[in-house]
């Protein structure tokens, strides 16, 4: 397939390879958009036809810049991301919190994506090596075998990494007895999530079946590395009795009689369909059903879709990409999204809208440098390329932050969107 240089490939159309394709797009170059799915299965709840599925969450976290999900969207939005725009017009009540209907926001993206003249799409399963010229890999961490075997072939098993992710389980909402859960915020802040408050007795039945429950077992030789920002919540229920009370299931701003709270969110603008805060899990499907059952209002909870367990790969990005994500060993070819290493929505948003600016700048003859190690985006960019260690899975946070003092938030996050803006211009 020849490719002139005013045309890109991207191999993906999850959240990095759609944002880069809009991104190009934009900037005027031909795009080809190859997705291997629905036709190739990967995995049964990863098969949507859509683009930009959100499959383990609806939500994109906090718009607040005191935390490194919030700056690390404001960065975003000062680099032009298509996405994050989409995701506002998506939107659905869930406090300080951006968060999507997710069928909405995947059709959304897939139409936008089908409009765009300079975008061809081909649902097609390939490999890196059967096309020519530049190309961008954001095929996610649960990509084709084509894809893993090119870079066992290319980077060598050693640099080929993995860990295991959860989703929580969905809820109906026609089958949650409101009697015993309510509508609200902590400390009365709006009524935009579904409360199932636990009294001690019932948080230590709760607690006792959740830690004994059968287990999705392991496959033989491969040990279950688990990421630590998605730990299934019977792991971090194991850590010990008040783990949960302190977390996912903590009380606070809630009537003190209440022990322990779940949490529900909304997802999808009808209301119709509510997922468990924070309760990821790799529970075989009968015990999920049965610990569930124990939340009060849950007793007869219609689950439309189940928590599961899902092998990610990456690479060991430091050892394989410079720091416009191009490869060492071949500089035409880009990474993008999870496979890199970075680990979230709006992280993998973050690879993509890099990767087209920094295939922009190849095309043009440009050495792009990347941002501040005082932005978000630059701090996540060095950490994926600069480390001199194999890395781990790795979220947006402050301490990645170069200069970040706890004290002066609110300084640090003004600083980084004004260093953001000035790379953007440039």
């Amino acid at each position: 397939m020849e490719n002139s240089n005013n045309s890109i490939n991207i191999i993906g159309g999850g959240f990095a390879g759609s944002e880069a394709a809009l991104t190009l797009a934009r900037l005027g170059y031909s795009v080809n958009l190859f997705e291997a799915r629905p036709d190739t299965k990967v995995e049964p709840f990863n098969n949507i036809e859509e683009f930009a599925y959100p499959v383990c969450s609806n939500s994109f976290k906090t718009y607040d810049i005191e935390n490194a999900h919030g700056l690390l969207k404001a960065e975003l939005m000062c680099m032009g991301s298509r996405l994050l725009k989409i995701a506002h017009k998506c939107r659905i009540p869930a406090g300080k919190s951006l968060t999507v209907d997710r069928e909405l926001f995947s059709k959304s993206v897939t139409e936008e994506i089908y409009s765009n003249k300079n975008i061809k799409v081909e649902r097609k399963n390939v490999s890196p090596d059967e096309l020519h010229g530049i190309t961008i890999v954001a095929s996610g961490p649960m990509s084709t075998n084509k894809i893993t075997d090119f870079f066992r072939k290319n980077i060598g098993e050693e640099k080929f990494l993995y860990f295991y992710d959860a989703i929580s389980p969905i809820i109906s909402f026609d089958s949650i007895n409101m009697e015993k859960c309510f509508f609200g915020g902590r400390y009365d802040r709006g009524k935009d999530y579904i409360n199932c408050p636990m009294l001690k007795e019932e948080y230590d039945a709760f607690y006792d079946a959740l830690v004994n429950a059968d287990l999705v077992s392991e496959k033989p030789h491969e040990k279950m590395n688990l990421f630590s920002g998605c730990m299934p919540v019977e792991e971090i229920a194991k850590t010990g009795y008040g783990a949960l009370r302190f977390g996912v299931m903590k009380p606070v701003g809630f009537d003190r009689r209440y022990f322990a709270v779940v949490q529900m969110r909304r997802e999808n603008r009808e209301g119709t369909l509510y997922n468990i805060v924070g309760f990821q899990t790799k529970l075989k499907f009968g015990s999920q059903k049965e610990v569930v059952s124990m939340i009060p209002g849950l007793e007869n909870a219609v689950i439309m879709r189940y928590g599961v367990m899902h092998r990610n790969f990456y690479i060991d990005s430091p050892r394989v990409l410079n720091e416009d994500l191009s490869m060492k060993n071949n500089d035409k070819i880009f990474l993008a999204g999870q496979i890199t290493g970075s680990e979230g929505y709006v992280e993998a948003i973050m690879g993509g809208l890099y990767a087209a600016y920094a295939v922009d700048s190849k095309i043009k003859g440009i050495s792009m440098k990347m941002p501040s190690e005082k932005t978000m985006t630059g701090s996540l960019i060095r950490y994926i390329t600069k480390n001199d260690e194999s890395i781990k899975p790795m979220n947006a946070n402050f301490g990645l932050l170069a200069g970040y003092h706890k004290k002066r938030k609110r300084e640090s996050a003004v600083n980084a969107l004004i260093l953001i803006s000035k790379w953007k211009s440039k």
